[in-house]
């Protein structure tokens, strides 16, 4: 069961939702391949750090917020956190809302 709520809200902000559309389509940040790892790999967070250009304590944040929500796939790897977009829930979302708003 998801929590639609808790997902709107992760939603609603917009760094967020920019590092879910860097999340589907793969993308790397300036850092490419310091960690060692491939798009099909997952997203490290050195990647959304050089890409957002935010601190390393604010990226956790704003990836907490999406794990918790149920929108990313959080996978430790060493001293490395690689994250994935959960589409099960992104559809699960969008079927609830247009269930909820009758579309």
């Amino acid at each position: 069961m998801i929590d639609v709520i808790k997902i709107s809200k992760a939603l609603s902000d917009p760094i967020r939702y920019r590092i879910l559309v860097m999340l589907l389509n793969h993308e790397r940040g300036e850092l490419e391949g310091l960690c060692c790892s491939t798009p099909e790999e997952g997203v490290c967070n050195c990647d959304i750090v050089s890409t957002f250009g935010m601190l390393q304590s604010r990226v956790s944040y704003h990836m907490k917020e999406l794990t918790n929500s149920g929108l990313v796939r959080e996978e430790p790897r060493g001293k490395w956190k690689y994250y994935f977009l959960n589409k099960e829930t992104i559809e699960a979302y969008t079927r609830q809302i247009k269930k909820d708003f009758k579309l």
